[in-house]
C-alpha cells in the first residue's frame, strides 16, 4: 500500500549547519519548495512539492546512498555499501520522522536495513529531467556593454568576507571574469588571494609568472608587443581554468588589456556560419609550446561541445597553433572557418577595454574568456603584472564549503 503524509506536510526546519564529516544525506534542512506528499511502491519513493515538482528516487538508488556508518566511512564520508554484493533492494515502508527526516526501510534478501534521508538532501540530489534541466548558474554572455558593468569586488571583502569570496567565485561562473580592488601591490600578493580560494596550479612557467618586457623572452608575453585575443596554454590537454593577472606597476603609455567572451562570440559565430562552427568544434588541432625546457603539444577542436551541444571550452592562440592535420579536403575550408571566428573576435563591440592599475587583480575563466593587450612603449614608464592559475575544481569546492558554513544554510554538501 502506498504511504502518504497530510497534505500540509512542510517539514520547517531550524538545525544548526552540519558539519563536512557529518551524516550528509541525514542533515534536515529548508528547501526551495514545501514537500506536499510522499508515496511509495516497492522500487520507488515518489515526493510531490509545492511548486509542481515530482521527485521519484528508486529504491537501489536510495539504498546506494545511505550514509549510516555501517554504508559510508562516519570521518572521510566515503562510500563503503557495495551494492553488486547485496541483493536488489525493495522498499517495506516509507515514513517521517518527528527530527523532520525521511525513515526508508528496505528488504534485501533475508535482511532489512533503514536508511534516513533529508527533504533538503533529496531536493538538491533530484535527477527528475526538470531538475537536471536547471543546471548550475547559467552563463551570462556578454559583449562591449560589460564595460559599464564590470564585475567588481573589493579585496578586503573578498579576503576578509564569505560574502565577498562567494561574489568573486560567482562573477567568474556567471560572467567569467571579474575585477578586484584594492589589492597590495606587493610582489607575491596574488598567491595570497588565489590561496584564499584553494591550491595554485603549477605549470612550465612555475606557480606564477611575471608579464614584463625582458630582452630574450621564451614567449611574446614578455615583449612590449601588442597581444591578439588569445587563451592560455591551450598546448595542455586541459588547460587551466582560471587566470589571474595582479597589476604591480603600470605607467608606460599603451598597454591596456583587452577581455572578450568567447562563448558570446562563438555563439554568434554558430548563428552567423555554421559550416564554421561545426568545422571548429569537430576538427582536431594541434598546439604546441617549446623551448630550453619543456616542448608540450595538445591537439583538440577549437571549440568543445558537450553532448547537449553546449560550449564548455574554447582553444584560440595563434602564436601556439601549429600545423594542421586535417585531411586535405577541409585545409582550405578550416582556415576559412578560423578566419570567420578570427574577424569576429577582432570586432571592437565584443571587447572589454581595461587599463589596469597598480592594486588591481583581474581573474576570467580561461577555457571561456580571451585576453590580450596594446603594445605600450616599455621606455615611457614601468608595467608589471604578476600572473597564476587555478583549477575550477578548487573554485568550485570553495563555494560548496561556503554554503556548508553559511549559517542559513543546512543539509548542502
Amino acid at each position: 500500500m502506498p504511504f502518504t503524509t497530510e497534505r500540509d506536510m512542510s517539514m520547517q526546519i531550524t538545525a544548526p549547519p552540519p558539519s563536512p564529516a557529518a551524516s550528509h544525506t541525514a542533515q534536515r534542512s529548508a528547501t526551495p519548495a514545501q514537500l506536499l506528499d510522499l508515496s511509495h511502491d516497492d522500487q520507488a519513493l515518489t515526493l510531490r512539492w509545492d511548486d509542481q515538482r515530482i521527485s521519484r528516487f528508486a529504491a537501489i538508488w536510495l539504498r546506494d546512498n545511505c550514509d549510516c556508518p555501517a554504508c559510508r566511512h562516519p570521518q572521510a564520508m566515503e562510500r563503503l555499501y557495495m551494492f553488486i554484493d547485496h541483493d536488489w533492494p525493495s522498499i517495506t515502508q516509507v515514513k517521517p520522522t518527528e527530527g523532520g527526516l525521511i525513515e526508508v526501510q528496505f528488504k534485501q534478501g533475508s535482511t532489512t536495513h533503514t536508511s534516513r534521508f533529508g527533504l533538503g538532501w533529496l531536493r538538491e540530489h533530484c535527477y527528475s529531467s526538470e531538475a537536471r534541466a536547471e543546471g548550475p548558474p547559467q552563463r551570462q554572455l556578454w559583449d562591449a556593454n560589460l564595460n559599464d558593468a564590470m564585475p567588481t569586488v573589493a579585496y578586503d571583502d573578498f579576503m576578509g568576507s564569505s560574502e565577498g569570496l562567494r561574489r568573486w567565485i560567482g562573477a567568474i561562473k556567471t560572467h567569467g571574469v571579474v575585477l578586484l580592488q584594492g589589492v597590495p601591490t606587493i610582489p607575491g600578493k596574488l598567491l595570497d588571494v588565489a590561496r584564499r580560494v584553494g591550491p595554485v596550479r603549477q605549470t612550465n612557467f612555475g606557480d606564477h609568472y611575471d608579464v614584463i618586457s625582458m630582452p630574450n623572452p621564451n614567449a611574446v608575453a614578455y615583449t612590449a608587443l601588442g597581444l591578439e585575443l588569445h587563451h592560455d596554454l591551450v598546448n595542455w590537454r586541459f588547460p587551466p581554468d582560471v587566470q589571474m593577472l595582479s597589476c604591480l606597476k603600470s605607467s608606460v603609455t599603451g598597454g591596456e588589456s583587452i577581455f572578450t567572451d568567447g562563448f558570446r562570440v562563438a555563439e554568434d559565430l554558430r548563428a552567423e556560419n555554421p559550416q564554421a562552427f561545426a568545422l571548429l568544434s569537430e576538427q582536431l588541432v594541434e598546439f604546441r609550446f617549446h623551448d630550453a625546457s619543456c616542448d608540450i603539444r595538445a591537439s583538440a577542436p577549437m571549440l568543445a561541445l558537450d553532448s547537449q551541444g553546449n560550449l564548455v571550452r574554447m582553444r584560440f592562440n595563434n602564436w601556439l597553433r601549429s600545423s594542421l592535420k586535417v585531411p586535405e579536403e577541409i585545409v582550405t575550408p578550416m582556415y576559412q572557418a578560423m578566419a570567420a571566428l578570427w574577424t569576429l573576435l577582432r570586432n571592437p563591440s565584443y571587447h572589454l577595454n581595461l587599463k589596469l592599475q597598480p592594486g588591481e587583480l583581474v581573474a576570467y575563466d580561461n577555457n571561456r574568456v580571451l585576453h590580450g593587450r596594446n603594445p605600450f612603449d616599455p621606455s615611457s614608464g614601468e608595467r608589471h603584472l604578476q600572473g597564476c592559475y587555478m583549477n575550477m575544481e578548487d573554485l568550485d569546492s570553495a563555494l560548496r564549503l561556503l554554503v556548508w558554513h553559511s549559517p542559513e544554510s543546512v543539509d548542502k554538501k
